[in-house]
């Protein structure tokens, strides 16, 4: 998401990242703003320092990590995921580091952003993705060894550039091809048309959250 590069610079800023910390990138997507991380992506990619990993399963030794951050991949991984993975966080983090994630806060705040909204009602409904309470993630944060929780709303004004529409638009002209599968996503389908051809499309708000190893 090339448009959204300045969003991913201020999360890094926000979450205090130097350039001697020792860091873990879940899912990899800040490859282009950080310079010597590791990243753990599930997939194999062709990156530098990429480790292919099991999230809940991470392949490192304990307390060996400054800080672990992740920007929207938790947004891929279903709730009943999200504790296991934390309490993984919690053994390879040094005491007293940091955990720093971003998420999608499913509240659009302007009629662009209800189009993403759509789309990303589509995507959950066919099990691509993910919405996630900040009630919930700050109780499985706590439980998995997490103090100091915090929570930030991030308002943003990030329009998709129109190659990525047309890019949604093919994505979800397939998963209605196999709506007689029973995904029942025509309706929801209708709707995104309608919508992001008038008004455009703008990513959705977001939630940082950052806590600390106790």
């Amino acid at each position: 998401m090339p448009y959204a590069a300045k969003d991913r610079q201020e999360f890094i800023k926000r979450s205090d990242i130097k350039p001697e910390t020792r860091v873990l990138d879940l899912g990899g997507a800040l490859f282009n703003e950080l310079a010597s991380p590791v990243f753990g992506v599930t997939t194999k990619r062709p990156l530098k320092n990429a480790v292919l990993i099991k999230p809940q399963n991470l392949p490192f030794r304990d307390s060996i990590f400054d800080a672990v951050i992740s920007y929207h991949y938790f947004d891929l991984v279903p709730f009943d995921m999200l504790g296991p993975i934390f309490k993984e966080v919690t053994r390879v983090l040094n005491s007293e580091s940091v955990f720093s994630f971003m998420i999608l806060l499913w509240v659009p705040q302007n009629e662009a952003q209800r189009s993403s909204f759509l789309f990303n009602e589509l995507l959950r409904n066919s099990g691509a993705l993910y919405s996630h309470e900040f009630e919930d993630i700050s109780r499985q944060l706590s439980l998995s060894g997490f103090g100091e929780i915090t929570v930030e709303t991030i308002k943003r004004e990030i329009v998709l550039p129109r190659d990525f529409i047309r890019s949604h638009l093919l994505m979800l002209g397939n998963l209605v091809k196999k709506d007689a599968d029973g995904l029942g996503i025509k309706a929801f389908a209708k709707q995104y048309f309608e919508q992001v051809n008038i008004h455009g499309e703008a990513m959705l708000p977001a939630l940082h959250f950052t806590a600390k190893k106790t």
